[in-house]
């Protein structure tokens, strides 16, 4: 499986249940992996970039697309597919 095309569709996905979320959309307060700086999902407990536990809530002003896009890599969750 190719990295690129993965995480091109997994980005997508991501960014669509990002925006669908009532806290991110009022708030704009995110979940962020505070050892590598990755968006995480609302139900991960381990970051899916690094694996890490440290993940906190943090208030980030979006301003596009591309902004989410460079936070959302899931490197670890790649390298681990089965």
């Amino acid at each position: 499986m190719d990295y690129d095309a993965w995480i091109k569709r997994e980005r997508r996905i991501r960014i669509k249940i990002l925006n669908s979320s009532p806290v991110i959309q009022k708030e704009k307060l995110y979940r962020l992996c505070k050892d590598c700086g990755e968006i995480c999902l609302c139900h991960e407990e381990l970051c899916p970039n690094c694996n890490s536990m440290d993940i906190i809530p943090q208030i980030l002003e979006i301003k596009n697309t591309d902004d989410i896009t460079k936070k959302i890599r899931c490197h670890y969750r790649f390298n681990h597919l089965i």
